[in-house]
């Protein structure tokens, strides 16, 4: 087996392509080539931007699929199409750009420090050295870019600043560049310096908009805080006769002829000369809007168009995220791990996955029912209110026989009727807990309409579901997987109606435990003993029917065949089927431990937890899409995050202090060595090659991924233990056993809370003391009032079990 060494980091500070600032909050990339592009996600939730390391991206309003305003080809190996600033020195003929693409000329220095909020660009070349901050503006739909130029030298510097932009404005990507533009049309504003650009024709299927018959509904409007001494509206004008993105022949003339309307190829290309005396700096704006109207995207390019404006809005994005993300903070004896948890992991799932909704590996645009749900459990100690939006957002999107969509796409309102045997169960699942952080139990009465039907209370919308699963069971008890579960590449294990999941069924014991309690709590005793007696049903049919020996097989195909057993020769053995036998106790504490047993002997691998192994390594048409995957590929046999942070759960409940601390390490990507991972070390990747993979460790599918907010909650509820619970915030810490000290500031019922965590001689199990006070199992009641202080002994050695 590989030595995990060759895959992980001694120290996060020894990643040889940048470096965490001291605060966690940026990270500056030093090395313009990489394995893969390192990006950033701008975005407020109508709003954002995509920018890599090398300034490549896209620019998006509303939908990041079906809305892209800029041209941007996914390709991740060149990485040079997005918005560019070139800089060209006619003194001494040198060209180059603010960002590593499109020139890829040699700088003297360069950085690139993504923030949350912002990523900026700083570099230089000879005398002059230059800033260049992107943002996305914290309410309006806008893109902001704030420019200093310097220069460094006893002499004059005449300078010419171009900047570049392909236009979009639709669905992306966008292949079909021949027929697209031909409904294109920009418009440029020689006094104010702006261009214009709109789409006669948005190439999307939609019953609210009709199919190619309707035009995009936003104008874009972009330009700086002053006019241009030129302006291009055609690509091929302005790369000219052999000339490239990389290199266009414009911007060795002194005069262009510029070409906007609608017969070109619509680009924005603008010319500003900068002037600077010795040792003088500049600085110049430029905006990117996006309105509904000619008149609303003008207007907002008017209000923001000033380095005034744009200061003030940059402030205003890092303030909105320090005081957003500070309610609930940790410190740990791992300063990567703090890095991840305190600000880059949150940031990842409210920036990329519940408003951007893409990331470099994937345009999605759309609501996953299962996924923005799972997403939204983020803002539960944040701002629960958010939590409770998305709720009954997602509850909107359910047909009245307890279906629903499987994603969705805002602005169209589009989605994919779900054949999937999970989806609308996750709303009784994220629902649960955000009862159990807030107690708001009003929500239950909230009215909320079907897609095909008047509108229900939440409870309603959540008992349909319910009733529907139920009624989705094989004769032996078990839930049907249908075209899939949880993990959708088991895509034909059900299609003809007898396939069975295994994990959803251990998800549903879990489910019908918290609905039984939630009723009790309605005083709804009648439905709650359904629900604990659908329970106990469930547990037995999966105990004798579900069991292989040594752990449980994963699901039964139509045929009856099995995956996941041990007679299989691929598909062994699966994560789920084992960690939500734990996090569920659907099964006795024995067979619990045969199934961690066969988790660490099995699946255990020096890049992190397996989701299945052996991989495939041929097609199987009665299982699904999973086995097409190249072997330890993503779910065919790699590691997939998600299901890694449901196995550091699992790992706590079986107070397995030294699998909490392998899987902390392996989830962690600070400490990915990136020239094994290739993926950005401040967020989570969405998965790892495993064996029989040639590039055994490499991480894909970063930003958009849902294990960036389970990361962050496994660790914070069970890792740290602090958890909500119907009776209360419980304390249950489960730490690696080197760590010695721990503190977590957070809220609860709008209590803060300080509690500080650590190792005490003489103690022999965690006490947890309230104002000095023990507190009677370790549990926080739900009526406190804060600000409170809470102390947590440990014993100074864990019981390994």
């Amino acid at each position: 087996m590989n030595d995990p060494r060759q895959f992980f980091l001694n120290d996060f500070k020894d990643n040889p392509f940048g470096e965490f600032s001291a605060d966690g909050r940026e990270f500056y990339v030093t090395h313009v080539h990489l394995p893969r592009p390192w990006v950033n996600v701008l975005a407020n939730p109508h709003f954002g931007l995509v920018v890599s390391h090398t300034g490549s991206g896209f620019t998006f309003v509303e939908n990041s699929q079906l809305s892209v305003l800029t041209r941007w080809q996914q390709d991740l190996a060149d990485d040079t199409s997005g918005k560019f600033l070139y800089l060209f020195i006619p003194a001494t003929g040198e060209l180059c750009s603010l960002s590593p693409a499109p020139t890829w000329a040699p700088l003297d220095s360069y950085r690139c420090i993504h923030r949350l909020g912002s990523t900026t660009f700083l570099g230089k070349k000879g005398n002059v050295a230059w800033s260049w901050t992107l943002l996305a503006h914290p309410r309006e739909t806008a893109e902001l870019w704030l420019v200093e130029l310097e220069n460094l030298g006893p002499s004059p510097q005449e300078l010419e600043l171009t900047a570049f932009l392909e236009w979009n404005c639709g669905v992306a990507p966008s292949p079909r560049r021949e027929f697209s533009k031909l409904f294109l049309e920009t418009q440029f504003l020689p006094d104010s310096g702006l261009v214009l650009a709109k789409n006669h024709m948005w190439d999307v299927g939609s019953r609210r908009f009709g199919h190619w018959n309707t035009s995009y509904p936003f104008v874009a409007a972009f330009g700086a805080d002053r006019p241009p001494a030129h302006a291009q509206g055609d690509k091929a004008l302005f790369f000219g006769p052999g000339g490239s993105l990389r290199h266009p022949l414009a911007l060795q003339d002194a005069q262009w002829e510029p070409a906007f309307g609608r017969h070109w190829d619509p680009v924005a290309a603008l010319r500003y000369p900068v002037a600077l005396a010795p040792y003088e700096k500049a600085t110049l704006v430029f905006v990117l809007a996006a309105g509904k109207s000619r008149k609303e995207a003008v207007e907002t390019w008017q209000r923001l168009a000033n380095p005034e404006e744009v200061q003030k809005a940059l402030e205003e994005t890092h303030r909105f995220w320090d005081e957003l993300l500070g309610r609930h903070s940790i410190n740990t004896p791992d300063d990567s791990l703090n890095a991840v948890l305190n600000w880059w992991s949150r940031y990842q799932a409210i920036a990329g996955r519940l408003w951007a909704r893409c990331g470099y590996y994937q345009q999605s645009g759309a609501f996953g029912f299962r996924d923005q749900l799972q997403d939204a459990q983020v803002f539960l100690p944040l701002e629960p209110q958010r939590t409770r939006e998305q709720i009954l957002l997602h509850a909107a999107h359910q047909f009245a026989d307890g279906s629903a969509y499987h994603w969705w796409h805002p602005l169209t309102e589009e989605g994919l009727p779900s054949r999937y045997s999970d989806d609308y169960l996750w709303l009784a699942f994220v629902t649960a807990n955000y009862l159990k952080e807030t107690g708001d139990f009003s929500i239950l009465e909230q009215e909320v309409p079907f897609l095909d039907a008047e509108a229900k209370t939440l409870t309603d919308h959540i008992e349909r579901a319910f009733a529907l699963a139920f009624s989705r069971f094989s004769p032996r008890g078990l839930p049907l997987i249908g075209c899939g579960d949880w993990n959708d590449g088991l895509s034909a294990c059900g299609l003809q109606g007898r396939g069975e999941s295994v994990w959803l069924a251990h998800f549903l014991v879990l489910l019908t435990q918290e609905w039984s309690r939630i009723f009790r709590e309605l005083g709804e005793h009648e439905k709650a003993s359904s629900f604990q007696e659908k329970r106990n049903q469930l547990i037995a049919a999966i105990n004798q029917h579900a069991w292989d020996g040594e752990w449980f097989w994963r699901a039964s195909l139509d045929d009856g065949s099995l995956i996941g057993s041990h007679h299989n020769s691929e598909g062994r053995i699966f994560l789920n089927a084992q960690s939500w036998a734990i996090l569920a106790e659907s099964t006795s504490r024995e067979r619990q431990e045969k199934c961690w047993r066969a988790v660490k002997e099995h699946l255990f691998s020096p890049i992190g937890a397996l989701l299945l192994t052996p991989a495939y390594t041929q097609p199987n048409p009665a299982i699904g899409y999973i086995t097409r995957y190249a072997p330890g590929v993503r779910e065919n046999g790699g590691v997939y995050t998600h299901a890694s942070t449901w196995a550091l759960a699992a790992a706590c409940k079986m107070r397995d202090h030294e699998a909490v601390a392998y899987l902390l390490r392996t989830l962690n990507p600070a400490l990915k060595d990136p020239r094994r991972s290739w993926a950005e070390p401040y967020v989570l990747p969405g998965n790892v090659d495993g064996p029989p993979s040639p590039l055994l460790g490499r991480a894909g599918w970063s930003w958009y991924t849902g294990s960036a907010a389970w990361f962050h909650r496994v660790v914070s509820e069970w890792v740290l233990g602090v958890r909500p619970t119907w009776d209360g915030l419980q304390v249950d810490p489960c730490l690696p056993s080197s760590w010695s000290k721990v503190q977590v500031l957070r809220q609860f019922r709008g209590a803060p809370l300080s509690i500080t965590m650590h190792r005490q001689p003489g103690v022999a199990r965690t006490q947890v003391l309230l104002e000095g006070k023990p507190l009677e199992d370790n549990l926080v009641p739900p009526e406190v009032e804060g600000p409170l202080s809470l102390e947590v002994l440990l014993p100074e050695e864990e019981i390994q079990t």
